[in-house]
């Protein structure tokens, strides 16, 4: 055990005996992405009407991330109304249901200390507040555990949630050792490089960006020197301050791109140095679609991933939309959303429907496009 909470008396550990086979069911939720026509915006889990809908109450509450098994299968992590990792019944065109496959259902307050052991079975393990998740080729879930500062797995094959990296403590140190026994302040993302090798964390806290070299169990840092601030161009990666490094992804030619959260910025990381590519002022706001990278604004960005045509995709969260950078031309444009205001409204395109603080994006198998519409409690799907 890395440390640990009072549990209670046996009738708290029935209670939460109770909730561990609630969590294990499968629930029955608004699954549309199976039915949904070529062109059409589909609330694939969740309410179509947002979190004030009826039957968003049996489904999922506050979805902040979302990957892919070689089934095709959509998991899910949910944030501090939740903390379970959930999955599709079935792959990605089935209209099936969802079931939670590991933790505890609990309303996380991101500050209670909970119990996290080094292995232990799914159903009892107890996360708070999920951010992100990373599927390997051999079905493992990775887990960014954060405020219990550490990275998890859930290994299907097992029904065990193990720990790969952190001690539970929050703090840094561990660079050049054991991933294990390193530790960290809050990671919020944990991202795979394109041949599975690493994982790339987003340790917030410590404002810095680092990397667990799966195969050898090792961690350093990638970036960030330890103090929060706006990078320069062109400054060595691992020397420079980084304003809220919230999540990072790395392209086919090995670029990273790396999202700065309240410097309101995405930069890139090649060959050991950082650059700004979009919004280099790094002032917060809404502008510049159809233009420059450098010179628009952002509010909040929370996540980033490739597409298949090696464009980035970035989760503008405080803007209520999803934007996307194409390192070729260097521009950029809108994607989804209604900018900058909130909502839950559906439209017959991706432009016309309305998000509410989204925190995930993804490529779905068949090509679509998956947004994590964190706020309206859904997940919806539709073509890209």
């Amino acid at each position: 055990m890395l440390y640990a909470e009072v549990m209670g008396n046996r009738a708290s550990r029935r209670s939460a005996s109770n909730g561990r086979r609630l969590a294990a069911a499968v629930v029955a939720v608004a699954l549309l992405g199976g039915s949904a026509v070529a062109g059409e915006i589909a609330v694939w889990i969740g309410a179509a009407e947002g979190r004030s809908g009826a039957a968003a109450k049996a489904s999922v509450n506050e979805p902040f991330a979302v990957d892919f098994d070689r089934e095709g299968r959509l998991y899910g992590v949910e944030f501090t109304r939740g903390n379970r990792l959930f999955r599709t019944v079935g792959p990605v065109n089935a209209a099936a249901g969802v079931e939670f496959v590991a933790g505890t259902f609990w309303q996380a307050d991101g500050k209670t200390p909970t119990v996290v052991q080094a292995d232990m079975p799914a159903d009892a393990a107890r996360f708070n507040g999920m951010h992100d998740l990373a599927i390997g080729g051999d079905g493992r879930v990775y887990l960014a555990d954060t405020f219990n500062h550490v990275i998890r797995a859930f290994e299907p094959a097992g029904g065990r949630v193990v720990v790969v990296a952190g001690t539970g403590t929050a703090g840094f140190s561990g660079d050049g050792g054991t991933a294990a026994t390193a530790a960290f302040n809050q990671p919020y993302c944990g991202s795979l490089t394109p041949d599975g090798g690493r994982l790339l964390v987003a340790d917030l806290r410590n404002h810095r960006l680092r990397a667990i070299d799966l195969g050898a169990g090792t961690v350093n840092t990638v970036a960030g020197n330890g103090k929060s601030g706006r990078p320069a161009d062109g400054a060595v990666a691992s020397e420079t301050p980084l304003a809220g490094p919230r999540a990072a992804c790395e392209a086919a030619d090995g670029t990273v791109y790396l999202v700065l959260r309240e410097g309101n910025a995405v930069v890139a990381i090649r060959d050991g140095r950082v650059r700004a590519v979009v919004n280099a002022s790094g002032k917060p706001g809404y502008a510049g679609d159809g233009g420059p990278g450098r010179e628009a604004l952002l509010a909040g960005p929370k996540y980033v991933c490739m597409d298949r045509q090696q464009r980035v995709l970035i989760v503008d969260t405080e803007n209520h939309c999803i934007r996307r950078y194409d390192p070729r031309t260097e521009g950029i444009e809108l994607v989804a959303g209604v900018p900058p205001r909130p909502g839950a409204a559906l439209g017959s395109t991706w432009q016309a429907t309305q998000l509410r603080r989204p925190h995930g994006v993804r490529i779905a198998p068949d090509g679509r496009l998956v947004v994590v519409d964190s706020d309206n409690d859904r997940i919806l799907v539709g073509p890209y």
